[in-house]
């Protein structure tokens, strides 16, 4: 999801000229310039998101305030005084100009571009220095902070390219240190004053309120921004007395509006210390199956073509599996280069960490591409695991979406719809619970979110609705049968491909994360928001042995340093990778929600010693997994101020029994201390009120 330069490419036109230099210009470029009617930046901005001269040739004048990799920022040095429209703009020159901020500047013939919804010039003929503006000096307008529940655009659309200041900016990193092509980095904060307002401290991608409050830093003026995690805390711009100033040139880039901070420009970090999390462990009477898309690991020209580098990204996944994932014991893979890449990870987990893995991939359309090479593959532990057929299957689609797949040519006028191709594994697993476990395993990678999404969701759902297909073979067939659908599917927990997966067979699919608390439905941290993109589903039949589902976090909360760093698992991938435990003889996970954060919820079996405890999270959610069926007494302890609906006391018994499978809690309900009694006095002053009015009317 990085910037795709190319894109500006295709609309450069092939006669560009950039005509840089000092105020020596050629007197008649000047003079033509002079003679030509300018039109102020202000103008070309309007008073609205889109340009009132979009699409339009135009010449404009202004003083430089900033220069990146791709162009410059531009801005009236006087203004019209209205506060609805901006005075800066950003002229797109492809390559770095030879500017330096402070310059007057006239764009000669530049063409008003609405790009992603940023008003820009591009293409423009010449680029001459002028005396007109040369003694002005632009100060930063101060601007408001990003705010719950506001409309982006609303606050900040005026001031788009314009240099800005922002009091006091200090926040908590939502979004990762994150590095794009050309050397720009970005980190995402919201203001400490929100956080009280976020369940769990995170802002969510489902929560458009939420995301409006998230600052967006780039460094891409020359700013030193620092690798920091989520939850860490940073301090933004220069101390000046009482206040910190943070300067930056206010854009709008890819759907957000950024602070692109000035070089001179501090971000101090104060670290919070996150760590990140063990995924499962099996023992001989379960099984662990996981999904993890390993971030292009291949040998093409824009992944790994470095044979040293290579090698530390291999060492570095291995690392993943062996430490985060506990030696799982099937791995679905996303993003192999190729199927040569899974087995040099089979290799290396089994000659530096000692498992003992077989790798499963077959070729598809983009296993070939030299710059990007992606192939779906499936590691399998050799001590519990027996593969027994692997095959991949495509789809014929009306629509063309540029895929060569001569493997499986399709009909003239249908086209190939997988890029990436389902890889369908038949597996046995064995373990002490008697005869193999007969299992299914289709692992996928669909359309990803780059581009145009109205095209791509349309995509991904064709492509779920295949896969359905693949499971609805197996269950027709057999209606009990094992089936596990998994991968990097490229949409959230709640859109339409997914629900079209789930819901295309029969019986429909049981999503692993209807287990999950909401709160820890999050795989990867995109524009600061966290989100869901990787999933795991089964068949009704597995859902009694569903013992166990974690989605570990080594990866999303991380920065993406510069360089590999192979003795740690931060930052693995981009994804995290998610877990189910399966436990072939049935297992069972208690659940509920208790309104409020701050209880202990315990289990404990018949002789009254704890079996397992669970803390309520900042919704009330809880959960105690991987329990034996049978019956169980159900131990709930509150804070002081909190009191259980039927007992005086902020403690709770009650016997429970556990089915295998998901034994929900739905009438356990906590109240606050506060809310009753701030309840019981409203009543008692309705109580009053009536009372008067029974006695005034007695009068």
């Amino acid at each position: 999801m990085l910037r795709i330069h190319f894109l500006r490419q295709l609309v450069l036109l092939s006669t560009l000229i950039v005509v840089l230099g000092s105020l020596a210009s050629p007197p008649s470029a000047r003079l033509l310039a002079q003679a030509t009617e300018l039109t102020p930046i202000y103008v070309i901005q309007g008073n609205g998101v889109v340009s009132p001269k979009a699409k339009m040739w135009v010449d404009s004048q202004g003083i430089v305030t900033g220069v990146t990799e791709t162009g410059f920022y531009l801005q009236d040095p006087i203004g019209d005084g209205d506060p609805a429209t901006s005075d800066g703009i950003f002229v797109y020159t492809r390559t770095r100009p030879a500017l330096q901020p402070g310059q007057c500047l006239r764009v000669e013939n530049g063409y008003v571009d609405e790009f992603y919804e940023k008003t820009e010039l591009s293409r423009a003929k010449a680029l001459i220095p002028v005396n007109d503006c040369a003694t002005i000096q632009i100060e930063p307008v101060v601007i408001p902070s990003a705010r719950l529940g506001s409309i982006p655009a609303e606050l900040f659309e005026r001031y788009e390219g314009m240099l800005v200041q922002v009091e006091n900016l200090v926040g908590s990193v939502q979004g990762p240190t994150k590095r794009f092509d050309g050397g720009d980095m970005e980190i995402v904060i919201v203001a400490p004053e929100v956080l009280p307002y976020l369940a769990g401290g995170r802002v969510f991608q489902t929560s458009a309120d939420n995301m409006a409050a998230l600052t967006y830093l780039s460094g891409a003026l020359g700013a030193n921004l620092p690798d920091v995690a989520w939850g860490d805390q940073v301090l933004v711009g220069v101390q000046s007395g009482e206040v910190r100033q943070a300067v930056a040139i206010l854009d709008y880039n890819f759907g957000k509006y950024q602070l692109i901070l000035r070089p001179d420009q501090s971000v101090t970090v104060e670290p919070q210390g996150i760590a990140p999390e063990r995924g499962l462990t099996s023992t001989a009477n379960d099984f662990t199956i996981c999904t993890f898309n390993l971030l292009g690991l291949g040998r093409g020209s824009a992944q790994f073509p470095e044979q040293h580098d290579y090698q530390a990204q291999v060492r570095k996944r291995a690392l993943a599996i062996s430490e985060s994932l506990q030696g799982c014991t099937i791995i679905a893979l996303q993003e192999t280069g190729q199927p040569e890449d899974a087995q040099n990870l089979a290799v290396e987990l089994r000659d530096v960490f000692g498992l003992d893995y077989t790798a499963t991939s077959l070729v598809g359309p983009q296993s070939s591409n030299l710059e990007f090479p992606l192939t779906n593959s499936l590691l399998t532990r050799n001590d519990r695991v027996q593969v027994v057929a692997s095959k991949v299957s495509q789809i014929c689609s009306p629509q063309d979406y540029a895929v060569e797949d001569p493997e499986n040519a399709c009909p003239v006028g249908e086209f190939a719809l997988f890029d990436r191709l389902p890889l369908v594994v038949d597996l046995m697993v064995r373990g002490d619970w008697g005869e193999p476990y007969k299992l299914r395993i289709v692992n996928n990678h669909l359309k990803s979110k780059g581009g145009d999404e109205l095209v791509n969701v349309v995509r991904r759902e064709q492509q779920t609705r295949f896969v359905a297909t693949l499971v609805q073979e197996q269950l027709t067939t057999d209606p009990a049968a094992h089936v596990v659908v998994l991968g990097d599917l490229n949409d959230y927990y709640v859109s339409g491909p997914i629900d079209a997966l789930r819901t295309s067979t029969q019986p429909a699919l049981l999503h692993a994360y209807d287990l999950l608390p909401p709160l820890e439905r999050f795989t990867y941290i995109f524009n600061g928001a966290s989100q869901v993109l990787d999933h795991i589903l089964v068949t009704p039949a597995m859902a009694p042995t569903l013992a166990e589902v974690d989605i570990v976090h080594i990866d999303a909360h991380f920065p993406a340093l510069a360089t590999v760093n192979t003795t740690n698992v931060n930052h693995a991938s981009d994804h995290d990778p998610v877990q189910i435990r399966i436990r072939p003889a049935g297992a069972g996970t208690v659940g509920g929600n208790l309104r409020f954060a701050g209880f202990q919820v315990q289990i404990l079996d018949a002789q009254q010693q704890p079996v397992a405890v669970a803390q309520t999270d900042d919704l009330g959610d809880f959960r105690i997994w991987n329990l034996p069926p049978g019956e169980y007494l159900l131990r709930i302890k509150g804070p002081v101020y909190l009191l259980a609906e039927t007992t005086a006391s902020p403690e709770l018994e009650l016997p429970i029994t556990v089915a295998a499978g998901y034994n929900p809690l739905h009438d356990l309900l906590a109240y606050h201390r506060t809310v009753d009694i701030a309840a019981a006095a409203a009543l008692l002053s309705v109580d009053l009120i009536s009372a008067d009015l029974t006695a005034t009317q007695a009068r």
